[in-house]
């Protein structure tokens, strides 16, 4: 006959609580090992004359729960060798929120489980709460949060043992739930010292009393619209699974390769094709291009949370608080009259709170040289600057500047080095880069348009030849491009 854990739930409070059979196993004469003696029935049972050992002296010795539950199931796994029946108690309901009794059952094992059903904490929760369960409740674990949370449904987290855990909770929470949420804090509930404090939700962790028999209930947001409950789930989820792609046990190891650096070009290349989409207008290719760009906001931030620098909820607030400080014409009293006002009273406000120690344009400048694409930078740069007045005193003189760049390029390329050439050819980009804006032109859309349409002529010249286009000649080409200019006229 194989040997024999009987397991046993002390109810969620005082000794009270305890069902008859328990009590009745707990008498029974074989060793008895409680999960932690810090719990309100063990004066009792010491009363009926039950004689136990502890497993504390664990929770002393290891960093982690999840090592300390280990080496409980080792150490009662072991016990077997010498007692061929023992008794193992569990606060609350064995099966509920015990992660040493799902070890248990888990294992490959050459044992027998039995299990003596107790109260749990989720009774005395509801007796206290007025809850039915059945009207919607979703029942989490402190410790294991999962990536969506449902804020149209109560919530009751378990295992809330500590004020460091409650802040995790919290700041969990605060990704979803305004700070001034409702929220209570469920002590000691089934005991005697049973207390109930509402506070908002930005408080919790400031709590001195907060426990090993505490819990948490966050009441639904009960104005939530369904659209916007289906973001929030959305969004909550996407940050999930990128967690998990980086997850250094079971993650995806070319995501666990990635740096903030390594990500780089990803995010021109994305950025560049949610264009291009855009440009396209077919909504699919839109929707999912933007997808693929949210995709690396949110692996940026992931990585840096790894740091503990910030996270996606970090950059949202961030973001939000932002786009509210420089839109005081809708969120404040500020009057504006056209998007041009708009657009200046944004760049006051920027400069305002991004004042830095050196406050010369230029500095500003070679920041944004290195930040973005050498012709958008280009562009930038010549708006930057005219708005200062370091500006031609009309169109004509931009023309002529232009000119005289072209003049120059030729000259460099019949006469001088490389790298001359390459500088004149800089100038004279530059120079048609102002050309452009003071005919209020955008450079980067009309570029891209001219691809757009050299690409699909280039197709069509492929069409039209019957071999290997390096075999025909230049005046051959020139006649299949004309050939295809008229057939997309």
């Amino acid at each position: 006959m194989p040997p024999t854990i009987t397991i046993v739930g002390l109810g969620p409070g005082s000794a009270e609580l305890l069902t008859e059979q328990a009590i009745r196993t707990l008498r029974s004469g074989a060793p008895v090992y409680l999960r932690t003696g810090v719990h309100p029935s063990t004066e009792a049972l010491e009363t009926m004359g039950v004689r136990f050992e502890t497993f504390d002296a664990l929770y002393e010795t290891h960093e982690h729960f999840e090592s300390v539950y280990s080496a409980i199931v080792q150490a009662l796994v072991a016990q077997l060798a010498v007692h061929p029946h023992l008794i193992y108690a569990v606060p609350g309901h064995p099966l509920v929120a015990e992660a040493t009794v799902q070890a248990l059952l888990a294992r490959p094992r050459e044992y027998d489980v039995k299990i003596v059903a107790g109260l749990s904490f989720l009774e005395a929760a509801y007796a206290a709460l007025g809850l039915d369960p059945t009207n919607g409740l979703s029942i989490l674990d402190a410790m294991r949060l999962p990536g969506a949370l449902h804020p149209h449904q109560d919530l009751l987290i378990t295992q809330v043992y500590s004020p460091f855990i409650a802040s995790e909770v919290k700041l969990r929470l605060l990704e979803i739930y305004p700070q001034t949420h409702p929220v209570r804090l469920l002590r000691h509930l089934g005991s005697e010292s049973a207390v109930i404090v509402e506070l908002p939700l930005v408080e919790l962790d400031r709590q001195s009393d907060i426990d090993h028999l505490c819990s948490l209930l966050v009441p639904a947001l009960a104005d939530l619209p369904p659209e916007d409950f289906a973001t929030t789930r959305a969004v909550s989820e996407l940050v999930e699974v990128i967690r998990r792609l980086r997850d250094p046990e079971g993650g995806c190891p070319w995501d666990l390769e990635q740096t903030p650096l390594s990500l780089c070009k990803y995010i021109l290349e994305e950025a560049y094709e949610t264009v291009d989409a855009i440009e396209s207008g077919e909504v699919e290719a839109i929707e999912e291009e933007l997808g693929d760009l949210l995709l690396q906001v949110v692996l940026q931030a992931q990585i840096f949370s790894e740091s503990d620098d910030f996270g996606f909820a970090e950059v949202a607030r961030g973001l939000t608080g932002k786009l509210i400080r420089r839109h005081p014409h809708v969120f404040g009293d500020v009057e504006v009259a056209s998007a041009d006002e708009v657009n200046r009273n944004w760049e006051a406000i920027k400069a305002r709170e991004k004042q830095t120690t050196d406050p010369r344009l230029s500095t500003k400048l070679r920041a944004l040289a290195r930040q973005m694409p050498a012709l958008q930078a280009a562009a930038e740069i010549s708006r930057r600057v005219a708005k200062v007045g370091f500006e031609w005193p009309d169109a004509a003189s931009v023309w002529a500047k232009l000119e005289e760049e072209l003049q120059e390029l030729r000259e460099a390329l019949a006469h001088e080095s490389s790298q001359r050439q390459a500088e004149e050819l800089g100038d004279v980009l530059f120079t048609l880069l102002n050309v452009a804006r003071w005919q209020k032109l955008d450079t980067e859309a009309a570029l891209r348009e001219t691809n757009r349409r050299f690409l699909e002529r280039f197709a069509i010249v492929e069409q039209l030849t019957e071999r290997d286009l390096a075999t025909y000649t230049a005046a051959e080409l020139e006649a299949y491009w004309q050939q295809a200019k008229r057939l997309l006229s």
